[in-house]
């Protein structure tokens, strides 16, 4: 049976049996089979193909990307034992009738899909998977998870953590870091949001007049943040830091 397992905080929450289905949409809007309802999620996020007996992930135009074992994907095949994940959810797919790849010495290093448009679309190929393979019992791969903080520079203090799988960044307190100041009204609730995956951080603007930016480059789609970037979103000012890239 090939299956697609949907966890949440390491607790599985659902289950589909692919085999029956050509296609599973994935998405914010509640018509999909597979729904996510947070901020992180598209309205038409992704989509699961069935073509014969092989299967495809497609991202389906997400505002914030659709990530396949830690990296962003814009249409990718599936393997026994891949690790998909959307917003704040980790999707496993598992074919038990095909054995899991094992990768070469010192990992398994991702090349790009024929036909693959380039680095100005939404496929990411500059980082190394590191995955340890387990025996055939259903576990899912091991995989690596960035170690890294935003320290505040300006309009806060100390440092934030960034643990969660997403951070928002608003104007409100409802959002994980909140920006103050006299213009803080033209933010968006939240105006930013900062993703983890298993290997990295993506900042991505969400709504609002005011706009992140990265080394004072502004931020539309998701860009991937790099060891000691600047953050600037309104009166808030952050430098990111990751302990898995600082050695590097």
């Amino acid at each position: 049976m090939i299956r697609l397992l949907v966890k949440f905080k390491d607790r599985t929450i659902k289950e589909f049996a692919l085999d029956r289905i050509d296609a599973l949409s994935i998405g914010r809007n509640p018509n999909h089979h597979l729904v996510i309802d947070n901020y992180a999620v598209s309205g038409d996020h992704a989509v699961i193909l069935k073509q014969g007996n092989r299967y495809t992930l497609k991202d389906t135009n997400s505002k914030n990307g659709t990530f396949l074992n830690g990296l962003t994907v814009e249409q990718a095949p599936l393997k026994n034992g891949d690790v998909i994940t959307i917003g704040k959810h980790t999707l496993v797919f598992l074919d038990r009738g095909r054995p899991r790849p094992r990768p070469e010495q010192g990992g398994l290093k991702t090349s790009a899909l024929p036909g693959d448009p380039g680095p100005d679309h939404t496929m990411f190929m500059d980082t190394e998977v590191y995955r340890r393979m387990l025996a055939e019992s259903g576990d899912i791969p091991e995989i690596k998870t960035a170690e890294a903080y935003v320290a505040f520079l300006s309009g806060g203090n100390g440092r934030y953590d960034l643990i969660k799988s997403l951070v928002t960044i608003g104007r409100t307190h409802r959002c994980d870091i909140v920006i103050g100041g006299f213009f803080s009204f033209l933010a968006g609730d939240p105006a930013a949001a900062i993703s983890k995956t298993p290997q990295h951080h993506y900042i991505s603007s969400v709504s609002g007049w005011i706009k992140p930016k990265v080394n004072g480059q502004t931020v539309r789609g998701p860009i991937r943040l790099k060891h000691m970037d600047i953050i600037k979103i309104g009166s808030v000012v952050l430098q990111y830091a990751s302990s898995s890239q600082s050695t590097h």
